[in-house]
């Protein structure tokens, strides 16, 4: 007979890769409303306020050093981590980033059941739509992405691109990693320009994330990861870069 099982969601916290161990999101967008009406007004008048969004996220318990439970608890005391929701873990894949702070953390489950660790976060800007531009296990030679249409940046608006090194870099030696973002006003290679440069990776990197924003007005709608590998060694890096653009309300 058939079976259906559930697909864990691309789920990043900062640095930190959870794909493994939640497998449900459920995302809230808010628009704060504020009543403007005047005396004597035909119809009801508002001004939109600041967005905000609530992002559910279902998962299981993962008491390891390391792991989802401890990162989580630790994240009590933490604001403003960078949170990023994919619908897979594979370049070209859709999803949402956002600066959050965690809410409550349910650890439930009934007898004879995994159990489950629930985390409700909470973001006081836009949630912006983004894609994963490139992603790489153990990349240790200079690598071009694809481009994918992600959309002009206009005046109101800011890119926001990510880099997450998931891991201290194996192997030996001292090569370096760099990481920038490039714009075209199409797919076909030549016209690329240099829109973000991430700071070097290198052989003494511990597990981090950066965020570069693009304040600029960028016409370009397509949009492309390059990571440049140099020096000598056989260090190899575990990476994800994602780019999105929201809207500047900061």
């Amino acid at each position: 007979m058939a079976r259906i099982h559930a697909k864990s969601v691309a789920h990043y916290v900062d640095e930190f890769d959870f794909s493994g161990v939640s497998n449900v999101c459920t995302i809230d967008v808010t628009n704060a409303l504020v009543d403007i009406t005047a005396f004597a007004d035909t119809d009801m008048t508002y001004l939109e306020g600041k967005p905000g969004f609530t992002a559910s996220i279902g998962g299981l318990l993962d008491p390891a050093s390391g792991g989802y439970d401890i990162e989580m608890f630790a994240d009590l005391t933490t604001v403003d981590r960078q949170l990023g929701i994919y619908q897979d873990t594979v370049a070209g894949s859709f999803g949402y980033e956002g600066l959050t702070n965690p809410g409550d953390q349910a650890r439930a489950s009934t007898i004879g059941e995994a159990i489950t660790l629930d985390v409700n976060w909470r973001g006081d800007n836009a949630l912006n739509r983004s894609i994963i531009l490139y992603t790489a296990t153990a990349i240790s030679s200079t690598a071009t992405g694809t481009k994918y249409q992600q959309g002009a940046i206009g005046a109101s608006q800011r890119g926001v691109a990510v880099l997450r090194l998931l891991a201290a870099p194996s192997g030996s030696g001292s090569n370096d990693l760099v990481v920038t973002i490039e714009s075209d006003a199409n797919a076909s290679a030549g016209g690329e320009t240099t829109r973000a440069t991430f700071t070097t990776l290198n052989q003494t990197s511990t597990a981090t994330y950066e965020v570069q924003e693009i304040t600029a007005t960028v016409t370009d709608t397509y949009w492309r990861a390059v990571a440049t590998v140099s020096g000598g060694g056989s260090r190899a890096f575990s990476i994800v870069i994602a780019f999105g653009v929201r809207e500047y309300n900061d």
